[in-house]
């Protein structure tokens, strides 16, 4: 990194914690700080241990399914220690730019590794859409149990429209990726509109073939992702648990995802202090207090946002040589 790169990401790294120290001061004054500083004092590192235990949980499953997905139709086969390199920079380009910028590193490997950009394009669209398909799944049921009065968080309408979602993307996503209609749309027709579509549903099309790929393939990108998911929602409930704040299973996936929510924009610098007020909206949500949600929020943001960027920083010392044993993949499947 060169230096204008370096004080770009130190401009980065600064605007994201005077954002999320605005964030705590105005949330903080309506949460009243005795109360936060009270909180802060019995704070249990136990559970603080659980949080870093559930972000390498977490990491864990991004990996194996990314790994499962890039393999469909003929993809890469990443090993796993190249695997772990490449999420690795992926998470700490996220931290440090946006999720757009964790994106593109997935791309950048995939393409190195000897997929056409359309093709990897489309199988990172599918690596993310299998990832938040699972958790649709979860959302559903548990929209559906707090209408049945299972749990009396959160308030019914947010159960009532992640419900509804999931079947609703579901079909929409089976309709415009079968056949005939996802052949109207392939890529590399028409303007950039329509060709965006085409990647968009060919990553579709992939999941299609996940699906009807052999049982180990196919498991091991649903465990995958179910990993990631469990391992998040683990250190979202430790973050509370950590400030004497217990939420039912139920009300903590509705308010997580909630919050969630907004870490899926691409906004600069991982969305730094929007994110912190959306995740303390979302535990609250979830029936947590005010003062609990808010220093909930920012300890999962510790640990799901702040050390995924040291991670980068060990990951970019050896971009050289994880390119060169991208090219190595790509040389070996040209071969073959």
């Amino acid at each position: 990194m060169n230096s204008r790169g370096r004080r770009r990401a130190a401009l980065l790294i600064l605007g994201s914690v005077l954002a999320t120290v605005a964030v705590v001061a105005i949330i903080g004054q309506a949460a009243h700080f005795t109360e936060l500083l009270r909180r802060l004092r019995g704070a249990s590192v136990g559970w603080l241990a659980v949080c870093a235990a559930g972000q390498l949980l977490a990491l864990t499953g991004y990996i194996v399914s990314y790994q499962a997905v890039a393999q469909v139709s003929d993809g890469p086969r990443l090993p796993a220690s190249v695997a772990v390199r490449v999420v690795g920079l992926s998470f700490g380009a996220f931290a440090v730019a946006t999720a757009i910028g964790g994106l593109s590193v997935d791309f950048w490997a995939l393409y190195e590794a000897g997929d056409p950009p359309v093709i990897a394009s489309a199988r990172v669209i599918a690596v993310e859409t299998m990832r938040w398909a699972v958790l649709a799944v979860a959302l559903f049921v548990a929209g559906i149990a707090v209408l049945l009065g299972v749990s009396s968080r959160p308030p019914w309408p947010v159960a009532a429209a992640w419900a509804a979602a999931m079947p609703a993307c579901f079909a929409g996503a089976f309709w415009i990726s079968s056949s005939p209609r996802r052949e109207r749309f392939a890529p590399g027709n028409g303007g950039r509109l329509r060709q965006a579509l085409g990647i968009a549903i060919q990553g579709l099309v992939y999941l299609r073939e996940l699906i009807a790929s052999p049982g180990p393939l196919r498991r091991r990108a649903l465990f995958g992702a179910l990993i990631f998911w469990l391992g998040d929602l683990i250190c979202a409930y430790a973050a509370l648990r950590a400030f004497g704040t217990a939420v039912a299973v139920i009300a903590l996936i509705l308010g997580y995802a909630t919050g969630y929510l907004a870490e899926a924009l691409p906004l600069p610098a991982g969305g730094s202090g929007g994110i912190e007020a959306a995740m303390t909206g979302g535990f609250v949500l979830a029936g947590a207090p005010l003062s609990s949600a808010l220093l909930g929020a920012v300890t999962f943001r510790l640990f799901n946002f702040w050390l995924p960027a040291l991670t980068a920083v060990a990951s970019a010392l050896t971009v050289r040589g994880l390119r060169e044993r991208l090219q190595e993949i790509a040389a070996a499947r040209q071969a073959s």
